[in-house]
Protein backbone atom coordinates (compact mmCIF):
# COMPACT_ATOMS: atom_id res chain seq x y z
CA UNK A 1 0.00 0.00 0.00
CA UNK A 2 2.92 2.35 0.64
CA UNK A 3 3.86 2.21 -3.06
CA UNK A 4 0.38 1.89 -4.52
CA UNK A 5 -0.82 5.39 -3.60
CA UNK A 6 2.04 7.37 -5.26
CA UNK A 7 1.76 5.15 -8.34
CA UNK A 8 -1.99 5.70 -8.69
CA UNK A 9 -1.66 9.44 -8.11
CA UNK A 10 1.00 9.79 -10.81
CA UNK A 11 -0.92 7.53 -13.18
CA UNK A 12 -4.18 9.41 -12.75
CA UNK A 13 -2.51 12.82 -13.05
CA UNK A 14 -0.75 11.85 -16.28
CA UNK A 15 -3.88 10.23 -17.73
CA UNK A 16 -5.86 13.42 -17.01
CA UNK A 17 -3.23 15.95 -18.03
CA UNK A 18 -2.17 14.37 -21.33
CA UNK A 19 -5.54 14.76 -23.15
CA UNK A 20 -5.63 18.40 -22.10
CA UNK A 21 -2.16 18.95 -23.53
CA UNK A 22 -3.19 17.18 -26.75
CA UNK A 23 -6.19 19.53 -27.08
CA UNK A 24 -4.06 22.61 -26.41
CA UNK A 25 -1.37 21.45 -28.82
CA UNK A 26 -3.81 20.91 -31.66
CA UNK A 27 -5.58 24.18 -30.97
CA UNK A 28 -2.35 26.20 -30.96
CA UNK A 29 -0.56 24.31 -33.70
CA UNK A 30 1.99 22.69 -31.39
CA UNK A 31 2.48 19.71 -33.66
CA UNK A 32 5.43 18.14 -35.43
CA UNK A 33 5.03 17.30 -39.11
CA UNK A 34 6.33 14.03 -40.61
CA UNK A 35 10.01 14.11 -41.53
CA UNK A 36 12.27 11.78 -43.46
CA UNK A 37 14.44 10.98 -40.42
CA UNK A 38 11.44 10.46 -38.12
CA UNK A 39 9.09 7.53 -37.81
CA UNK A 40 5.62 9.12 -37.57
CA UNK A 41 3.48 9.59 -40.67
CA UNK A 42 1.09 12.38 -39.68
CA UNK A 43 1.24 15.65 -37.70
CA UNK A 44 1.40 14.77 -34.01
CA UNK A 45 1.00 16.88 -30.87
CA UNK A 46 4.11 17.61 -28.79
CA UNK A 47 4.98 18.78 -25.27
CA UNK A 48 3.69 15.56 -23.72
CA UNK A 49 6.59 15.78 -21.28
CA UNK A 50 4.75 18.64 -19.57
CA UNK A 51 2.07 16.18 -18.47
CA UNK A 52 4.67 13.63 -17.35
CA UNK A 53 6.53 16.18 -15.23
CA UNK A 54 3.31 17.60 -13.77
CA UNK A 55 2.06 14.10 -12.90
CA UNK A 56 5.30 13.16 -11.17
CA UNK A 57 5.48 16.38 -9.17
CA UNK A 58 1.81 16.12 -8.18
CA UNK A 59 2.36 12.68 -6.72
CA UNK A 60 5.66 13.75 -5.17
CA UNK A 61 4.16 16.75 -3.37
CA UNK A 62 1.10 14.85 -2.16
CA UNK A 63 2.95 11.86 -0.72
CA UNK A 64 5.58 13.47 1.52
CA UNK A 65 7.60 13.82 3.59
CA UNK A 66 10.67 12.99 1.50
CA UNK A 67 14.35 12.84 2.45
CA UNK A 68 16.73 15.53 1.28
CA UNK A 69 18.30 13.56 -1.56
CA UNK A 70 14.82 12.92 -3.02
CA UNK A 71 14.12 16.66 -3.05
CA UNK A 72 17.47 17.21 -4.74
CA UNK A 73 16.62 14.66 -7.41
CA UNK A 74 13.16 16.14 -7.99
CA UNK A 75 14.58 19.68 -8.19
CA UNK A 76 17.37 18.75 -10.58
CA UNK A 77 14.88 16.69 -12.58
CA UNK A 78 12.79 19.86 -12.89
CA UNK A 79 15.85 21.73 -14.14
CA UNK A 80 16.42 18.98 -16.72
CA UNK A 81 12.79 19.27 -17.74
CA UNK A 82 13.27 23.02 -18.38
CA UNK A 83 16.35 22.31 -20.50
CA UNK A 84 14.33 19.91 -22.60
CA UNK A 85 11.41 22.32 -22.88
CA UNK A 86 13.69 25.11 -24.07
CA UNK A 87 15.19 22.72 -26.60
CA UNK A 88 11.70 21.73 -27.80
CA UNK A 89 10.73 25.37 -28.31
CA UNK A 90 13.91 26.96 -29.62
CA UNK A 91 16.18 23.97 -30.42
CA UNK A 92 19.39 24.37 -28.46
CA UNK A 93 22.75 23.51 -29.94
CA UNK A 94 23.87 19.98 -28.96
CA UNK A 95 26.95 21.34 -27.19
CA UNK A 96 24.89 23.78 -25.12
CA UNK A 97 22.34 21.11 -24.21
CA UNK A 98 25.06 18.68 -23.17
CA UNK A 99 26.75 21.36 -21.05
CA UNK A 100 23.45 22.07 -19.32
CA UNK A 101 22.98 18.35 -18.63
CA UNK A 102 26.49 18.14 -17.22
CA UNK A 103 25.99 21.11 -14.90
CA UNK A 104 22.69 19.76 -13.58
CA UNK A 105 24.22 16.31 -13.03
CA UNK A 106 27.20 17.78 -11.17
CA UNK A 107 24.83 19.79 -8.99
CA UNK A 108 22.75 16.70 -8.22
CA UNK A 109 25.80 14.66 -7.22
CA UNK A 110 27.28 17.44 -5.10
CA UNK A 111 23.96 17.88 -3.28
CA UNK A 112 23.49 14.23 -2.36
CA UNK A 113 22.47 12.09 -5.36
CA UNK A 114 25.77 10.22 -5.34
CA UNK A 115 27.18 6.75 -4.88
CA UNK A 116 27.76 6.01 -1.21
CA UNK A 117 30.86 4.40 0.25
CA UNK A 118 29.14 1.01 0.42
CA UNK A 119 29.00 1.02 -3.40
CA UNK A 120 32.21 2.86 -4.32
CA UNK A 121 34.52 3.55 -1.36
CA UNK A 122 36.70 6.03 -3.26
CA UNK A 123 35.21 9.50 -3.73
CA UNK A 124 37.59 10.30 -6.60
CA UNK A 125 35.94 7.48 -8.53
CA UNK A 126 32.39 7.63 -7.18
CA UNK A 127 31.76 11.28 -8.06
CA UNK A 128 32.74 11.22 -11.77
CA UNK A 129 31.08 7.81 -12.15
CA UNK A 130 27.80 9.14 -10.75
CA UNK A 131 27.96 12.21 -13.01
CA UNK A 132 28.71 10.04 -16.02
CA UNK A 133 25.82 7.70 -15.16
CA UNK A 134 23.33 10.57 -14.86
CA UNK A 135 24.35 12.11 -18.17
CA UNK A 136 24.63 8.79 -20.00
CA UNK A 137 21.25 7.40 -18.92
CA UNK A 138 19.57 10.75 -19.55
CA UNK A 139 20.75 10.72 -23.14
CA UNK A 140 20.12 6.99 -23.54
CA UNK A 141 16.44 7.43 -22.70
CA UNK A 142 16.35 10.54 -24.87
CA UNK A 143 17.61 8.78 -28.00
CA UNK A 144 15.38 5.79 -27.20
CA UNK A 145 12.40 8.07 -27.81
CA UNK A 146 12.36 7.11 -31.49
CA UNK A 147 9.21 5.01 -31.82
CA UNK A 148 5.71 5.23 -30.39
CA UNK A 149 5.57 3.97 -26.82
CA UNK A 150 9.17 2.78 -26.59
CA UNK A 151 10.79 5.31 -24.26
CA UNK A 152 7.80 5.71 -21.94
CA UNK A 153 7.27 1.93 -21.94
CA UNK A 154 10.86 1.20 -20.98
CA UNK A 155 10.75 3.77 -18.17
CA UNK A 156 7.50 2.25 -16.92
CA UNK A 157 9.02 -1.25 -16.85
CA UNK A 158 12.23 -0.01 -15.22
CA UNK A 159 10.29 1.96 -12.61
CA UNK A 160 8.15 -1.05 -11.71
CA UNK A 161 11.23 -3.26 -11.34
CA UNK A 162 12.98 -0.70 -9.16
CA UNK A 163 9.85 -0.25 -7.08
CA UNK A 164 9.46 -3.98 -6.55
CA UNK A 165 13.15 -4.24 -5.63
CA UNK A 166 12.77 -1.58 -2.96
CA UNK A 167 9.68 -3.34 -1.63
CA UNK A 168 11.46 -6.70 -1.40
CA UNK A 169 14.48 -5.11 0.30
CA UNK A 170 12.28 -3.00 2.62
CA UNK A 171 13.51 0.37 1.29
CA UNK A 172 10.18 1.84 0.25
CA UNK A 173 11.36 5.46 0.16
CA UNK A 174 13.38 4.83 -3.00
CA UNK A 175 10.43 2.84 -4.26
CA UNK A 176 8.25 5.95 -4.03
CA UNK A 177 10.37 7.69 -6.66
CA UNK A 178 10.40 4.62 -8.90
CA UNK A 179 6.64 3.99 -8.86
CA UNK A 180 5.84 7.68 -9.30
CA UNK A 181 8.01 7.69 -12.38
CA UNK A 182 6.40 4.44 -13.58
CA UNK A 183 2.90 5.83 -13.01
CA UNK A 184 3.62 9.05 -14.90
CA UNK A 185 5.17 7.08 -17.79
CA UNK A 186 2.22 4.66 -17.94
CA UNK A 187 -0.37 7.45 -17.89
CA UNK A 188 1.40 9.03 -20.85
CA UNK A 189 1.89 5.65 -22.57
CA UNK A 190 -1.87 5.29 -23.00
CA UNK A 191 -1.70 8.15 -25.53
CA UNK A 192 1.77 7.46 -26.89
CA UNK A 193 1.49 3.82 -27.96
CA UNK A 194 1.09 3.38 -31.71
CA UNK A 195 -0.61 5.22 -33.21
CA UNK A 196 0.69 7.98 -30.97
CA UNK A 197 -1.53 10.98 -30.35
CA UNK A 198 1.26 12.95 -28.69
CA UNK A 199 5.04 12.95 -28.33
CA UNK A 200 6.80 13.67 -25.06
CA UNK A 201 9.57 15.75 -26.62
CA UNK A 202 12.95 16.36 -25.02
CA UNK A 203 11.28 17.89 -21.97
CA UNK A 204 9.77 14.49 -21.23
CA UNK A 205 12.61 12.20 -22.26
CA UNK A 206 15.32 14.22 -20.48
CA UNK A 207 13.24 14.38 -17.31
CA UNK A 208 12.42 10.66 -17.40
CA UNK A 209 16.01 9.67 -18.17
CA UNK A 210 17.57 11.87 -15.50
CA UNK A 211 15.09 10.95 -12.79
CA UNK A 212 15.37 7.27 -13.63
CA UNK A 213 19.18 7.49 -13.52
CA UNK A 214 19.08 9.22 -10.14
CA UNK A 215 16.62 6.65 -8.82
CA UNK A 216 18.93 3.79 -9.86
CA UNK A 217 21.80 5.44 -7.98
CA UNK A 218 19.72 5.70 -4.81
CA UNK A 219 18.53 2.14 -5.36
CA UNK A 220 22.12 0.89 -5.68
CA UNK A 221 22.98 2.63 -2.42
CA UNK A 222 20.16 0.93 -0.53
CA UNK A 223 20.75 -2.46 -2.17
CA UNK A 224 24.45 -2.31 -1.29
CA UNK A 225 23.44 -1.98 2.37
CA UNK A 226 21.50 -5.22 2.16
CA UNK A 227 23.77 -7.27 -0.11
CA UNK A 228 27.19 -7.24 -1.74
CA UNK A 229 28.62 -4.54 -3.97
CA UNK A 230 28.64 -6.86 -6.98
CA UNK A 231 24.91 -7.48 -6.67
CA UNK A 232 23.96 -3.88 -5.92
CA UNK A 233 24.79 -2.77 -9.47
CA UNK A 234 22.62 -5.46 -11.07
CA UNK A 235 19.30 -3.71 -10.41
CA UNK A 236 20.13 -0.52 -12.37
CA UNK A 237 21.86 -2.49 -15.13
CA UNK A 238 18.97 -4.92 -15.46
CA UNK A 239 16.32 -2.20 -15.39
CA UNK A 240 18.14 -0.16 -18.03
CA UNK A 241 19.31 -2.99 -20.29
CA UNK A 242 17.41 -1.69 -23.35
CA UNK A 243 18.62 1.95 -23.20
CA UNK A 244 22.19 0.75 -22.59
CA UNK A 245 21.98 -1.80 -25.43
CA UNK A 246 20.42 0.64 -27.89
CA UNK A 247 22.89 3.42 -27.11
CA UNK A 248 25.85 1.07 -27.48
CA UNK A 249 24.53 -0.29 -30.79
CA UNK A 250 23.81 3.14 -32.26
CA UNK A 251 27.12 4.59 -31.09
CA UNK A 252 29.14 1.73 -32.52
CA UNK A 253 27.27 1.60 -35.83
CA UNK A 254 27.34 5.35 -36.43
CA UNK A 255 31.02 5.61 -35.55
CA UNK A 256 31.96 2.67 -37.75
CA UNK A 257 30.05 4.21 -40.68
CA UNK A 258 31.64 7.63 -40.29
CA UNK A 259 28.48 9.30 -39.01
CA UNK A 260 28.13 11.71 -36.11
CA UNK A 261 26.91 10.10 -32.90
CA UNK A 262 24.61 13.08 -32.32
CA UNK A 263 23.07 12.70 -35.79
CA UNK A 264 19.52 11.40 -35.79
CA UNK A 265 18.26 8.68 -38.04
CA UNK A 266 16.42 5.41 -38.40
CA UNK A 267 19.25 3.22 -37.15
CA UNK A 268 18.10 2.34 -33.64
CA UNK A 269 17.34 -1.19 -32.54
CA UNK A 270 13.61 -0.55 -32.88
CA UNK A 271 14.02 0.69 -36.47
CA UNK A 272 16.19 -2.29 -37.39
CA UNK A 273 13.54 -4.68 -36.08
CA UNK A 274 10.95 -2.98 -38.28
CA UNK A 275 13.26 -3.23 -41.29
CA UNK A 276 13.47 -6.96 -40.55
CA UNK A 277 9.73 -7.17 -41.08
CA UNK A 278 8.29 -6.76 -37.58
CA UNK A 279 5.46 -4.28 -37.12
CA UNK A 280 6.14 -1.22 -35.01
CA UNK A 281 3.99 -2.63 -32.22
CA UNK A 282 5.83 -5.95 -32.23
CA UNK A 283 9.21 -4.23 -32.29
CA UNK A 284 8.32 -2.10 -29.28
CA UNK A 285 6.78 -5.05 -27.43
CA UNK A 286 9.88 -7.16 -28.08
CA UNK A 287 12.15 -4.47 -26.62
CA UNK A 288 9.81 -3.99 -23.67
CA UNK A 289 9.93 -7.75 -23.13
CA UNK A 290 13.74 -7.62 -23.07
CA UNK A 291 13.57 -4.73 -20.59
CA UNK A 292 11.17 -6.64 -18.36
CA UNK A 293 13.29 -9.78 -18.56
CA UNK A 294 16.40 -7.83 -17.60
CA UNK A 295 14.67 -6.22 -14.65
CA UNK A 296 13.15 -9.47 -13.37
CA UNK A 297 16.42 -11.37 -13.84
CA UNK A 298 18.30 -8.77 -11.80
CA UNK A 299 15.67 -8.95 -9.06
CA UNK A 300 15.93 -12.73 -8.84
CA UNK A 301 19.74 -12.67 -8.84
CA UNK A 302 19.96 -10.01 -6.15
CA UNK A 303 17.42 -11.83 -4.02
CA UNK A 304 18.55 -15.43 -4.33
CA UNK A 305 21.96 -15.71 -6.02
CA UNK A 306 25.51 -15.50 -4.77
CA UNK A 307 27.94 -13.17 -6.55
CA UNK A 308 29.54 -16.09 -8.43
CA UNK A 309 26.20 -17.42 -9.66
CA UNK A 310 25.15 -13.92 -10.67
CA UNK A 311 28.43 -13.47 -12.54
CA UNK A 312 27.86 -16.63 -14.58
CA UNK A 313 24.29 -15.64 -15.47
CA UNK A 314 25.26 -12.07 -16.35
CA UNK A 315 28.08 -13.34 -18.59
CA UNK A 316 25.67 -15.55 -20.52
CA UNK A 317 23.12 -12.74 -20.87
CA UNK A 318 25.85 -10.36 -22.05
CA UNK A 319 26.94 -12.85 -24.72
CA UNK A 320 23.34 -13.17 -25.89
CA UNK A 321 23.04 -9.38 -26.17
CA UNK A 322 26.31 -9.20 -28.10
CA UNK A 323 24.99 -11.64 -30.67
CA UNK A 324 21.66 -9.86 -30.81
CA UNK A 325 23.52 -6.62 -31.51
CA UNK A 326 25.58 -8.32 -34.24
CA UNK A 327 22.40 -9.57 -35.85
CA UNK A 328 20.74 -6.16 -35.79
CA UNK A 329 23.97 -4.59 -37.03
CA UNK A 330 23.67 -6.61 -40.25
CA UNK A 331 20.54 -4.68 -41.22
CA UNK A 332 21.32 -2.07 -43.88
CA UNK A 333 19.91 1.22 -42.62
CA UNK A 334 22.28 3.76 -44.21
CA UNK A 335 21.56 4.65 -47.83
CA UNK A 336 24.33 4.86 -50.36
CA UNK A 337 24.27 8.64 -50.70
CA UNK A 338 24.68 9.38 -47.02
CA UNK A 339 27.00 6.50 -46.24
CA UNK A 340 30.44 7.89 -45.63
CA UNK A 341 33.79 6.22 -45.54
CA UNK A 342 34.09 3.85 -42.62
CA UNK A 343 35.94 5.07 -39.56
CA UNK A 344 39.55 3.99 -39.77
CA UNK A 345 40.70 3.69 -36.18
CA UNK A 346 43.56 1.16 -36.05
CA UNK A 347 42.58 -0.73 -32.90
CA UNK A 348 38.79 -0.69 -33.26
CA UNK A 349 38.58 -1.12 -37.02
CA UNK A 350 41.43 -3.60 -37.24
CA UNK A 351 40.54 -5.82 -34.32
CA UNK A 352 36.74 -5.70 -34.34
CA UNK A 353 35.40 -4.41 -37.61
CA UNK A 354 37.60 -6.51 -39.88
CA UNK A 355 38.76 -9.28 -37.54
CA UNK A 356 35.66 -10.99 -36.24
CA UNK A 357 37.82 -13.78 -34.92
CA UNK A 358 38.89 -11.43 -32.13
CA UNK A 359 35.27 -11.04 -31.11
CA UNK A 360 34.83 -14.82 -31.24
CA UNK A 361 37.82 -15.25 -28.94
CA UNK A 362 36.50 -12.64 -26.50
CA UNK A 363 33.09 -14.33 -26.42
CA UNK A 364 34.64 -17.76 -25.94
CA UNK A 365 36.81 -16.42 -23.13
CA UNK A 366 33.71 -15.32 -21.24
CA UNK A 367 31.92 -18.59 -22.01
CA UNK A 368 34.79 -20.82 -20.91
CA UNK A 369 35.12 -18.86 -17.67
CA UNK A 370 31.38 -19.05 -17.05
CA UNK A 371 31.32 -22.81 -17.77
CA UNK A 372 34.24 -23.50 -15.42
CA UNK A 373 32.79 -21.50 -12.54
CA UNK A 374 29.34 -23.00 -13.15
CA UNK A 375 30.86 -26.50 -13.04
CA UNK A 376 32.32 -25.83 -9.58
CA UNK A 377 29.03 -24.37 -8.39
CA UNK A 378 27.05 -27.35 -9.67
CA UNK A 379 29.45 -29.88 -8.17
CA UNK A 380 29.37 -28.26 -4.75
CA UNK A 381 25.70 -27.20 -4.84
CA UNK A 382 26.32 -23.47 -5.13
CA UNK A 383 28.50 -23.09 -2.04
CA UNK A 384 32.26 -22.66 -2.41
CA UNK A 385 34.78 -22.23 0.38
CA UNK A 386 37.63 -19.70 0.00
CA UNK A 387 40.12 -22.44 -0.88
CA UNK A 388 37.99 -23.63 -3.78
CA UNK A 389 37.65 -20.07 -5.04
CA UNK A 390 41.46 -19.87 -4.85
CA UNK A 391 41.71 -23.02 -6.98
CA UNK A 392 39.38 -21.48 -9.57
CA UNK A 393 41.39 -18.26 -9.72
CA UNK A 394 44.64 -20.25 -9.95
CA UNK A 395 43.57 -22.52 -12.80
CA UNK A 396 41.08 -20.41 -14.78
CA UNK A 397 43.63 -18.47 -16.91
CA UNK A 398 45.28 -21.75 -17.96
CA UNK A 399 41.95 -23.35 -18.78
CA UNK A 400 40.87 -20.44 -20.96
CA UNK A 401 44.19 -20.29 -22.80
CA UNK A 402 44.34 -24.03 -23.43
CA UNK A 403 40.76 -24.28 -24.69
CA UNK A 404 41.10 -21.25 -26.96
CA UNK A 405 44.17 -22.80 -28.56
CA UNK A 406 42.32 -26.11 -28.93
CA UNK A 407 39.38 -24.46 -30.70
CA UNK A 408 41.77 -22.60 -32.98
CA UNK A 409 43.60 -25.81 -33.91
CA UNK A 410 40.30 -27.43 -34.87
CA UNK A 411 39.42 -24.53 -37.16
CA UNK A 412 36.39 -23.19 -35.29
CA UNK A 413 37.49 -19.57 -35.80
CA UNK A 414 37.38 -19.86 -39.59
CA UNK A 415 33.66 -20.54 -39.86
CA UNK A 416 30.70 -18.25 -40.40
CA UNK A 417 28.18 -18.15 -37.55
CA UNK A 418 25.20 -17.73 -39.86
CA UNK A 419 26.08 -20.92 -41.75
CA UNK A 420 26.79 -23.20 -38.78
CA UNK A 421 26.39 -26.88 -39.62
CA UNK A 422 26.80 -30.35 -38.10
CA UNK A 423 30.46 -30.23 -39.12
CA UNK A 424 30.96 -27.09 -37.02
CA UNK A 425 29.27 -28.70 -34.01
CA UNK A 426 31.57 -31.72 -34.33
CA UNK A 427 34.67 -29.51 -34.55
CA UNK A 428 33.57 -27.55 -31.49
CA UNK A 429 33.09 -30.84 -29.60
CA UNK A 430 36.57 -31.98 -30.62
CA UNK A 431 38.10 -28.68 -29.56
CA UNK A 432 36.34 -28.66 -26.17
CA UNK A 433 37.25 -32.30 -25.52
CA UNK A 434 40.89 -31.82 -26.50
CA UNK A 435 41.09 -28.68 -24.40
CA UNK A 436 39.62 -30.42 -21.37
CA UNK A 437 42.03 -33.37 -21.68
CA UNK A 438 45.08 -31.12 -22.06
CA UNK A 439 43.91 -28.98 -19.14
CA UNK A 440 43.55 -32.03 -16.87
CA UNK A 441 47.01 -33.19 -17.95
CA UNK A 442 48.35 -29.74 -17.12
CA UNK A 443 46.84 -29.88 -13.62
CA UNK A 444 48.30 -33.35 -13.05
CA UNK A 445 51.81 -32.29 -14.11
CA UNK A 446 52.02 -28.94 -12.35
CA UNK A 447 49.58 -29.24 -9.43
CA UNK A 448 49.33 -33.05 -9.05
CA UNK A 449 45.56 -32.56 -9.37
CA UNK A 450 45.40 -31.98 -5.61
CA UNK A 451 42.07 -30.62 -4.35
CA UNK A 452 40.67 -30.59 -7.88
CA UNK A 453 37.51 -32.54 -8.66
CA UNK A 454 37.20 -34.99 -11.55
CA UNK A 455 33.46 -34.36 -11.62
CA UNK A 456 34.11 -30.65 -12.14
CA UNK A 457 36.21 -31.40 -15.22
CA UNK A 458 33.49 -33.57 -16.73
CA UNK A 459 30.76 -31.03 -16.01
CA UNK A 460 32.97 -28.26 -17.37
CA UNK A 461 33.43 -30.09 -20.69
CA UNK A 462 29.70 -30.48 -21.25
CA UNK A 463 28.89 -26.91 -20.17
CA UNK A 464 31.68 -25.45 -22.30
CA UNK A 465 30.42 -27.32 -25.35
CA UNK A 466 26.81 -26.27 -24.73
CA UNK A 467 27.79 -22.63 -24.20
CA UNK A 468 30.11 -22.36 -27.22
CA UNK A 469 27.91 -24.34 -29.62
CA UNK A 470 24.83 -22.51 -28.38
CA UNK A 471 26.42 -19.11 -28.87
CA UNK A 472 27.45 -20.02 -32.42
CA UNK A 473 23.80 -20.88 -33.13
CA UNK A 474 22.38 -17.57 -31.88
CA UNK A 475 22.81 -15.64 -35.13
CA UNK A 476 21.00 -18.37 -37.03
CA UNK A 477 18.24 -18.48 -34.39
CA UNK A 478 17.79 -14.72 -34.59
CA UNK A 479 17.72 -14.82 -38.39
CA UNK A 480 14.98 -17.44 -38.39
CA UNK A 481 12.87 -16.28 -35.44
CA UNK A 482 13.20 -12.49 -35.14
CA UNK A 483 11.78 -11.34 -38.43
CA UNK A 484 8.38 -10.43 -39.69
CA UNK A 485 6.13 -12.42 -41.97
CA UNK A 486 5.59 -10.02 -44.82
CA UNK A 487 5.55 -10.33 -48.57
CA UNK A 488 3.76 -12.17 -51.34
CA UNK A 489 2.27 -15.52 -50.15
CA UNK A 490 3.84 -18.36 -52.16
CA UNK A 491 3.50 -22.14 -52.31
CA UNK A 492 6.47 -24.43 -52.97
CA UNK A 493 5.92 -27.60 -54.97
CA UNK A 494 8.40 -30.18 -53.73
CA UNK A 495 9.22 -30.89 -50.07
CA UNK A 496 12.57 -32.48 -50.79
CA UNK A 497 16.11 -31.13 -50.97
CA UNK A 498 15.19 -28.58 -53.63
CA UNK A 499 12.24 -27.24 -51.68
CA UNK A 500 14.27 -27.03 -48.47
CA UNK A 501 17.06 -25.22 -50.32
CA UNK A 502 14.61 -22.70 -51.79
CA UNK A 503 12.91 -22.13 -48.43
CA UNK A 504 16.24 -21.53 -46.73
CA UNK A 505 17.21 -19.03 -49.43
CA UNK A 506 13.94 -17.13 -49.01
CA UNK A 507 14.32 -17.09 -45.22
CA UNK A 508 17.94 -15.92 -45.33
CA UNK A 509 17.24 -13.02 -47.69
CA UNK A 510 14.62 -10.60 -46.36
CA UNK A 511 14.97 -8.58 -49.56
CA UNK A 512 12.95 -11.21 -51.43
CA UNK A 513 9.27 -10.13 -51.51
CA UNK A 514 8.01 -13.68 -50.85
CA UNK A 515 6.42 -15.30 -47.82
CA UNK A 516 6.27 -19.13 -48.02
CA UNK A 517 2.95 -20.41 -46.65
CA UNK A 518 3.26 -24.14 -47.39
CA UNK A 519 4.69 -27.04 -49.36
CA UNK A 520 2.99 -29.21 -51.97
CA UNK A 521 4.25 -32.79 -52.38
CA UNK A 522 2.76 -36.00 -53.78
CA UNK A 523 4.67 -38.26 -51.36
CA UNK A 524 2.12 -39.53 -48.77
CA UNK A 525 4.84 -39.90 -46.12
CA UNK A 526 5.59 -36.17 -46.27
CA UNK A 527 1.99 -35.04 -45.74
CA UNK A 528 1.70 -32.98 -42.56
CA UNK A 529 5.46 -32.80 -42.01
CA UNK A 530 7.10 -29.47 -41.20
CA UNK A 531 10.29 -28.08 -42.78
CA UNK A 532 11.80 -25.01 -41.10
CA UNK A 533 8.40 -24.15 -39.66
CA UNK A 534 6.52 -24.51 -42.98
CA UNK A 535 4.02 -27.36 -43.26
CA UNK A 536 3.45 -29.77 -46.16
CA UNK A 537 -0.19 -28.90 -46.86
CA UNK A 538 -1.14 -31.50 -49.46
CA UNK A 539 -0.50 -32.97 -52.89
CA UNK A 540 -0.86 -31.51 -56.40
CA UNK A 541 -4.50 -32.58 -56.36
CA UNK A 542 -5.07 -30.10 -53.52
CA UNK A 543 -3.23 -27.25 -55.23
CA UNK A 544 -6.37 -25.55 -56.57
CA UNK A 545 -7.99 -25.37 -53.13
CA UNK A 546 -4.75 -24.42 -51.35
CA UNK A 547 -4.12 -21.46 -53.66
CA UNK A 548 -7.58 -20.11 -52.86
CA UNK A 549 -7.38 -20.89 -49.14
CA UNK A 550 -3.96 -19.27 -48.55
CA UNK A 551 -4.40 -16.56 -51.20
CA UNK A 552 -1.13 -17.60 -52.81
CA UNK A 553 0.11 -15.17 -55.44
CA UNK A 554 2.90 -17.31 -56.85
CA UNK A 555 3.95 -20.97 -57.05
CA UNK A 556 7.53 -22.24 -57.19
CA UNK A 557 8.32 -25.74 -58.48
CA UNK A 558 11.52 -26.81 -56.74
CA UNK A 559 11.99 -30.52 -57.46
CA UNK A 560 15.60 -30.92 -58.49
CA UNK A 561 15.52 -34.67 -58.99
CA UNK A 562 12.62 -34.73 -61.46
CA UNK A 563 14.37 -33.70 -64.67
CA UNK A 564 11.68 -34.67 -67.14
CA UNK A 565 8.63 -34.63 -64.88
CA UNK A 566 5.42 -33.20 -66.30
CA UNK A 567 4.11 -30.22 -64.33
CA UNK A 568 1.57 -29.11 -66.93
CA UNK A 569 -1.25 -29.57 -64.41
CA UNK A 570 0.48 -27.22 -61.99
CA UNK A 571 0.99 -24.58 -64.68
CA UNK A 572 -2.65 -24.93 -65.77
CA UNK A 573 -4.00 -24.46 -62.23
CA UNK A 574 -1.81 -21.39 -61.72
CA UNK A 575 -2.94 -19.98 -65.06
CA UNK A 576 -6.59 -20.45 -64.07
CA UNK A 577 -5.94 -18.46 -60.88
CA UNK A 578 -4.02 -15.78 -62.78
CA UNK A 579 -0.79 -16.29 -60.82
CA UNK A 580 2.76 -16.95 -61.99
CA UNK A 581 4.35 -20.39 -61.72
CA UNK A 582 8.16 -20.63 -61.80
CA UNK A 583 10.32 -23.72 -62.11
CA UNK A 584 13.52 -23.52 -60.05
CA UNK A 585 16.33 -25.14 -62.04
CA UNK A 586 19.34 -26.77 -60.38
CA UNK A 587 22.51 -24.66 -60.30
CA UNK A 588 24.60 -27.52 -61.71
CA UNK A 589 23.11 -29.23 -64.76
CA UNK A 590 24.42 -32.65 -65.65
Amino acid sequence: MHLLLPFILALAAAALATPIIIWLARKNGWVVAPRQDRWHQKPTAIYGGVGIFAAFMTSFLLTGPHPRDHWVLAGCGGAMFLVGLIDDIWEMKPQVKFLAQLIISIAAVSLGVDLEREVIPWAWLAVPLAVFWLVAVTNAVNILDNMDGLSSGVVFVAGICLGFSSLVNHFTQVGHLAVMLAGAALGFLFFNFKPAKIFMGDCGSLFLGFTLAGTTILSANTTAGASSLALSVLIPLGALVVPIFDTTLVTFQRSSHGRSIAQGGRDHSSHRLVFLGLSERKAVLLLLGISLSGGLASLVLVRYATPLIALVVVALIAVGLVFFGLYLGEVEVYDGQNKRRRWRMPVLAGLVMYKKQILQIAVDTALFAAAYVAAWLLRFEGGLIPWQEHLIAQSLPWLVGIKLVALWLFGTYRGQWRYISVHDYVQIAKGCLAGSLVFVLFLVIFYRFEEYSRAVMIIDFFLAYIFVAGSRSLIRVFREKIRGHQGMPVLIVGAGDGGELLLRELNNNPSYPFMPVGFIDDDPEKQGRVIHGIKVLGSRQDLDQLIAKHQAQRVFISILSAKSADFSDVYEICQNHGIECTRIQPIIKL
